[in-house]
């Protein structure tokens, strides 16, 4: 398995584990902002610019 980790930092590599292994190693992570949250940066850039 370890191995397979150090495979994953080459580019266009595809490995081959357990939907398990995958969510241990974070593959499913959400971390995008939510909509509210980006309507709120575009806001606050334009309070900043006028």
């Amino acid at each position: 398995m370890n191995n397979k980790i150090l495979d994953l930092n080459i580019p266009g590599r595809e490995i081959e584990m357990s939907r398990q292994k995958a969510e241990e190693l974070g593959a499913f992570e959400e971390n995008a902002l939510s909509e509210a949250d980006a309507r709120e940066a575009i806001d606050i850039e334009d309070e900043q610019e006028g």
